[in-house]
């Protein structure tokens, strides 16, 4: 149908993308060296390994090659030294997902990325080409014409608030940290009250401003996650036709993503606490190697329900009940818990050891406290249950309330007992989806348990 066809340059990236660590041998010697004539012979070595791996490179990209033949089926191949091929058929795919960053945009190409409906059907392939053939390609593989078009506005707000929060977040932290920081020198008689040695001294002095600025990063890190998370939402839209669900949006990177619906596995409605303020909920799906953890497939408004349905047909949520917590194990506030016990516990002996630290304990005390909270909620709802011909769950992952569908047919199921949980008659609950994506739901009922099995069954 197309004929061999070549890869664009930038498939060649993918391979020195691979061999990045080697540049990194010949500069160990340098550590121990210490001097420029090891750091110029380290060089020209990094210089020397460079054009030799650019030469392999564009030799693999001069003997690859694709084709699309005529029942629609794609022919990859690769060739060095030993020729390689795979064949791709449509039925096979889960998910295809086309990319445009900036670098690729720039050079007029695009990434596709082929999610296969199983693991068994091969690894995910990521292919390079020009922008035309990666159309021709998406179309030919899973074509999705434009119907019911929907313009969701939530996402851009959810993400924008929480992108202020960390932001002002980021600020105080960065006072605090310029005020820890700062030179000062223990008086004499400080030092003989407590009788602090050398090392102490030191400790009093920079640990503060250490903390302080380990705080201030890890917050800038979880701000440029959540400027990401910003970018994927804008210009953003979904529609459905043809057995297919589609999305299209982002600022910097622009990324399409193209569902079968019949190969989607499961349905993730995440309410965080901003979500549930702002009364607008992110919608994950997984579909067969695609675990869907990268960006939201879209975000619907309360009161949009019918909404959800229309887009994901058989969608259902999880019945909005409590479940019963006779002899259910506290394991759920271990995780956010004990860390929250051993901040505030540090946090109450700084006061008359080191005053400087109080504050900066007390806010992972008050972090991993609305984790606690958190899993008062989770301990009294989370569960599995059948509900009008799908399997449906609820589970709590940090802050958020993980709502979920199941709509594979026949996702594996396991369920595990330990002696405390067989007396009180519980059971954890894990479902293994055709993608290798794990849901644990803890300490359930042991009935619910088995009306789950026995539904799967049926």
């Amino acid at each position: 149908m197309t004929g061999l066809r070549r890869y664009h340059p930038l498939h060649a990236v993918g391979f020195l993308r691979k061999t990045l660590l080697l540049y990194l041998l010949p500069l160990v010697q340098v550590l121990f060296e210490r001097d420029w004539d090891a750091l110029r012979t380290a060089l020209e070595q990094d210089l020397a390994l460079f054009a030799f791996l650019t030469a392999v490179s564009g030799i693999i990209l001069h003997a690859s090659r694709w084709e699309l033949d005529q029942e629609g089926a794609l022919h990859l191949r690769w060739n060095l030294i030993v020729e390689r091929r795979r064949l791709i058929r449509s039925r096979e795919l889960a998910v295809v997902q086309i990319e445009r960053p900036l670098l690729a945009r720039l050079t007029g190409a695009s990434l596709v990325t082929l999610y296969p409906a199983a693991r068994g059907q091969g690894k995910t392939a990521r292919l390079y080409l020009t922008r035309r053939d990666a159309a021709l390609l998406a179309d030919t593989l899973m074509p999705a014409p434009p119907e019911q078009e929907y313009h969701p506005r939530g996402g851009e707000r959810l993400a924008l608030v929480l992108l202020g929060a960390n932001s002002l977040s980021t600020l105080l932290l960065v006072f605090l940290s310029l005020r820890e920081g700062r030179v000062y020198t223990p008086s004499a008689e400080l030092l003989a009250l407590t009788q602090l040695s050398q090392t102490a001294a030191w400790v009093a002095r920079w640990l503060p401003a250490g903390l302080a600025w380990l705080l201030t990063g890890l917050t800038v890190l979880f701000g440029l996650s959540l400027a990401r998370s910003f970018g994927h939402t804008v210009h953003y839209r979904v529609w459905r036709g043809g057995g297919v669900l589609a999305s299209r949006g982002g600022l910097f990177r622009r990324v399409e993503r193209r569902f079968r619906l019949d190969r989607v596995s499961c349905a993730d409605v995440r309410l965080s606490p901003v979500a549930r303020l702002l009364r607008r909920y992110p919608v994950y799906l997984s579909a067969g190697c695609y675990m869907g953890t990268e960006a939201p497939l879209f975000v619907y408004r309360a009161g949009q329900e019918k909404l959800l349905e229309e887009l994901l047909p058989g969608l259902r949520m999880p019945p909005a009940r409590r479940v019963p917590i006779g002899g259910r194990s506290l394991a759920f506030f271990l995780p956010a818990g004990i860390p929250c016990a051993l901040f505030a516990l540090l946090a109450l002996v700084s006061r008359q050891v080191m005053p400087e630290l109080t504050v900066l304990l007390a806010l992972p005390a008050l972090g991993f406290f609305a984790g606690v909270l958190a899993a008062v909620e989770g301990f009294f709802r989370e569960g599995a249950w059948p509900s009008d011909g799908r399997l449906t769950f609820r589970r709590q992952k940090g802050l958020r309330m993980h709502c979920g569908c199941v709509f594979s047919p026949a996702p594996g199921l396991v369920m595990s007992q330990n002696p405390w949980a067989v007396v009180k008659r519980r059971a954890d609950l894990t479902l293994v989806l055709p993608g290798g994506t794990r849901w644990n739901v803890r300490s359930i009922p042991l009935d619910d348990g088995e009306r789950c099995a026995q539904f799967l069954e049926e």
